[in-house]
């Protein structure tokens, strides 16, 4: 992976400048502009300046996480906001269609695939909490479902195959966005099998929802295993990623949900209690260690600051699974809290320009 100078205004979820970066390969015959620039365009299209890799999808996990998370308290307001969500889905598509360029030989931005694939089942479970699990919302969810599967086990296999040999400098927490999808396959598939009737086809689901996450989760130790390396050799990173920091929160709250809602579908219950409490008091602690880099480093906003949506919010699904409701209600609030920070500030970053080039 070639060394990329990060913009500490521009970086998106922590990943370096697409725009300045594309613009550097159009200038010069490196190997990376081979497989980024000489990748085919999509048909009938033309690449364009306008950069909008698919780390965009970040956008529409954290709303699908906010509609979700609120669904209970506010279920008028939580329908809302999944319809902003589905909308930024068929919106970042266009502008993906727009772009023209595939990044999925990219060293960097190839990881972003696995927001794509987060984004259609986060979307798929939001419409079920919103509209409830039976008719349009459970198919909706089923197909958003087994795209989403797909795509992220194709891009967590595939990126932990094509970074195997990957400097430990160019090493970041963007990196477990490609690998965090199988388990939120696991959560997501949980629905789908209580739609099941007994038998063989919904055991065969839920034993597929545990190979998931089992795969996700020891994809998600070696890149951690990783991170741990490169911070012990060479620090955190510059400002603009701290807040990409959080994103290791995902796999930790995620993984609690997930063995809760399996065991609500026939899993193991004690496997979900004994996993969950030790999980999530290292989520706390994770959670203080990036708000103290955040806090000190004072990045300026860039696409990363969706991490405090998402990420953030799987700890409070996880909390819920394990009846800490008081700590789910402070952080479901802080995460819409922040939300209706990102939200405006994404909106105003796509109408200036300033994210988009």
């Amino acid at each position: 992976m070639p060394v990329i100078t990060t913009h500490p205004r521009t970086a998106a979820a922590g990943i370096p400048n697409v725009n300045s970066l594309v613009d550097r390969l159009e200038s010069t015959d490196s190997p990376t502009k081979s497989r980024l620039l000489s990748r085919p365009v999509a048909p009938g299209l033309v690449a364009t300046p306008l950069v909008v890799p698919p780390i965009w999808f970040s956008v529409v996990m954290g709303t699908s996480m906010v509609a979700l998370l609120v669904a209970d308290a506010a279920p008028t307001v939580a329908l809302s906001v999944w319809v902003v969500a589905a909308v930024a889905g068929g919106l970042v598509l266009v502008g993906i269609r727009i772009d023209g360029r595939w990044y999925g030989g990219h060293p960097v931005l190839a990881h972003g695939y696995g927001a794509a694939s987060m984004a259609a089942m986060s979307l798929g479970a939001a419409g079920l909490a919103t509209q409830g699990p039976h008719g349009t919302p459970l198919l909706l969810h089923a197909v958003l479902w087994t795209l989403g599967t797909a795509l992220g086990l194709a891009t967590a296999l595939g990126t932990t195959w094509s970074t195997r040999r990957t400097p430990l400098t160019q090493v970041g927490p963007w990196w477990l966005l490609a690998v965090v999808p199988p388990t939120v396959s696991a959560t997501t598939g949980a629905p789908l099998v209580q739609a099941l009737p007994d038998g063989g086809m919904r055991t065969a689901l839920l034993a597929c929802c545990y190979m998931f996450l089992v795969t996700s989760l020891a994809l998600t130790a070696r890149v951690l295993a990783l991170l741990a390396a490169r911070v012990r050799r060479h620090g955190w990173g510059e400002p603009a990623v701290m807040v990409s920091w959080l994103i290791v929160l995902g796999p930790l709250g995620q993984s609690i949900t997930a063995l809760d809602h399996l065991a609500d579908v026939g899993g193991s219950r004690a496997l979900a209690q004994a996993y969950g409490p030790p999980v999530l008091a290292l989520a706390l602690l994770w959670l203080a260690v990036a708000a103290g880099l955040v806090l000190r480093a004072r990045p300026r906003f860039n696409l990363g600051w969706w991490a405090l949506t998402f990420p953030v919010g799987t700890v409070a699904t996880g909390a819920a699974s394990m009846g800490a409701d008081t700590l789910a209600g402070v952080l479901t609030a802080g995460v819409v809290a922040a939300w209706l920070v990102v939200a405006p500030r994404t909106v105003a970053g796509v109408l200036d320009g300033s994210l988009l080039r």
